[in-house]
C-alpha cells in the first residue's frame, strides 16, 4: 500500500474513531489562533519576496492534510514553505530530476527504500551530528532505521507505520482460542484450525509486489539471527533466516492448506476487503485497516476484528516491518538551516501530536504513545505504539526497487 493510501485510510480511520464532529473539535483545538489558512491546494506556492526566509519543500501531501501543520511551522519560525507537490508515484522521478538538474530544493519526502540510494549518491545530507540529545531520546531506534545508512542519519522520520496483526475474534474463539497467535507457530495453528468450507485461516497479500517483500522481512525477523545484509552491504538473507521465512509461507499455503490461494493475487486493499467479509480469521496489514473492517455499513465483519502484535517466536517477541518515510536536507540546498528547522519543528511534539489527532499520522516520539489525549481518541493507539518497537527494515541498497522486484520473482 503507498503511503498515499495509508495516510487516505488513516484519516477515514480517524474520523470514524472519534467521530466526525470531534475530529473537527479536535482540530480547532490544536490549530494555532495566529496561524494562516491552510493551502488553496495548488501544486506548487508561490516563491517568497525577496528577503523573506524561505525553504523549498517537495513532498506529496496532495491530499493537503497537512497544510495547517505547515502553516503552524510558518507562524512559530517566521520561515516560509515553499511547496511543490507530486504524485506518491511520481515523486522519485521528480527527486532525480530535481538533483540532477540543479533545481532550488532544500528538504524533500524521502521513502525509507530510498535512503540507501540518495545517501550513496551524495544527494542528502548527513544531520547525525544535528540529532538533538532530546530527539535521540524520544525517537526510538526502530524509526531512525527508515533514515539510516551506514551508521549515519540522512534524515528524520516523519510518520510511523508498521505491518499489523488483525484477527476476527469471533472466528478464533468459535475455534476455542481465547488469544491471537504470539508465535508463527500459533499462526499456524490457528489458521489450520479456522479453515473449513467457506472460510480460510489467513489471507495475505502476496502479489508480486512490494507488499510481499514487507511480509516476508515481518516473517524472516521472527529469527533472532536473522540478517539481511552483511557489513559489507552483502546479501546473506539466503542462510541467515530469508529462505525459512520464504518456505514458511510456501507451507502455509501448500502444506498446511490454510491460507486462501488468491493471496497470490492480493494487495493490501484486497486484504482488506476480504477480512471484510467476516470469513477470514487472520491477516497482516498497515494502520487503519481496524476501523475500516469494524465499520458495519460495509463490513460483515464488524464488530469483530481486532488488533495484536505479529506473532513472533520462542526467541522474538514480535517482528514487523518499517514502512515509514522521513524528510531529507539535499546536499545543494541552499538554505540549510532553515531546513534543519523545519524537520526539528516536524519531529516536535507539536507537530507530531497534532498530525496523530487530525489526520491519523501515527507519532515518532515514544513519549507520546502514553498521552491520555491520543490514548483516549485513538483505539488501540498504545498497541501500535509497542508494535512500532519491533521493526526490521528492508534492505537498505542502492538500486533496491530492482532488487526488491528480483527477489519477488
Amino acid at each position: 500500500m503507498s503511503q498515499e493510501e495509508r495516510h487516505q485510510i488513516s484519516r477515514r480511520a480517524f474520523l470514524q474513531a472519534v467521530g466526525l464532529a470531534g475530529g473537527a473539535a479536535a482540530l480547532a483545538a490544536c490549530t494555532p489562533s495566529a496561524a494562516p489558512s491552510a493551502s488553496s491546494g495548488s501544486a506548487t506556492t508561490p516563491v517568497a519576496s525577496s528577503g523573506e526566509q524561505v525553504v523549498n519543500f517537495l513532498w506529496t501531501d496532495s491530499q493537503n492534510t497537512h497544510q495547517p501543520l505547515i502553516k503552524d511551522f510558518e507562524t512559530a519560525t517566521g520561515i516560509k514553505v515553499n511547496q511543490t507537490q507530486v504524485s506518491y508515484n511520481d515523486l522519485l522521478n521528480k527527486i532525480t530530476t530535481s538533483v540532477e538538474g540543479g533545481a532550488d530544493v532544500d528538504v524533500v519526502e524521502m521513502d525509507t527504500i530510498w535512503t540507501a540510494q540518495f545517501a550513496s549518491a551524495g544527494w542528502v545530507e548527513d544531520i547525525s551530528d544535528k540529532i538533538t540529545d532530546a530527539i535521540k531520546s524520544d525517537v526510538p531506534e526502530s524509526a531512525l532505521s527508515a533514515v539510516t545508512y551506514n551508521g549515519k542519519l540522512y534524515g528524520m522520520p516523519w510518520f510511523n507505520s508498521a505491518k499489523h496483526l488483525f484477527y476476527n475474534e469471533k472466528l478464533l474463539k468459535d475455534a476455542g482460542f481465547d488469544a491471537p497467535p504470539a508465535t508463527l507457530d500459533e499462526f499456524v495453528e490457528q489458521a489450520k484450525a479456522t479453515t473449513k468450507e467457506g472460510q480460510w485461516g489467513s489471507t495475505w497479500c502476496w502479489k508480486q509486489a512490494e507488499g510481499m517483500i514487507c511480509d516476508w522481512v515481518a516473517i524472516m525477523f521472527t529469527n533472532k539471527d536473522a540478517q539481511i545484509l552483511d557489513a559489507n552491504g552483502q546479501a546473506v538473507f539466503n542462510e541467515m533466516g530469508g529462505t525459512d521465512a520464504l518456505q514458511w509461507m510456501v507451507d502455509i499455503l501448500y502444506t498446511h492448506k490454510a491460507a486462501d490461494p488468491a493471496s497470490l493475487e492480493n494487495t493490501e486493499t484486497e486484504v482488506l476487503r476480504a477480512l471484510e467479509t467476516g470469513t477470514y480469521a487472520l491477516t497482516y496489514n498497515w494502520e487503519g485497516t481496524l476501523p475500516e473492517a469494524n465499520d458495519p455499513a460495509k463490513s460483515q465483519a464488524a464488530p469483530n476484528v481486532k488488533i495484536g502484535l505479529l506473532p513472533g517466536s520462542k526467541d522474538v517477541k514480535s517482528a514487523s516491518v518499517n514502512g515509514s518515510e522521513g524528510w531529507a536536507i539535499l546536499a545543494n540546498a541552499q538554505r540549510k538551516d532553515n531546513a534543519w528547522k523545519l524537520l526539528e519543528y516536524m519531529v516536535s511534539p507539536a507537530w507530531q501530536k497534532k498530525a496523530a489527532l487530525t489526520i491519523g499520522d501515527y507519532p515518532v516520539l515514544s513519549s507520546l504513545y502514553s498521552d491520555p489525549e491520543l490514548e483516549k481518541n485513538i483505539a488501540d493507539f498504545a498497541l501500535y505504539g509497542e508494535q512500532f518497537n519491533y521493526l526490521a527494515v528492508r534492505p537498505q541498497v542502492p538500486g533496491y526497487a530492482q532488487k526488491s522486484d528480483i527477489i519477488q520473482r
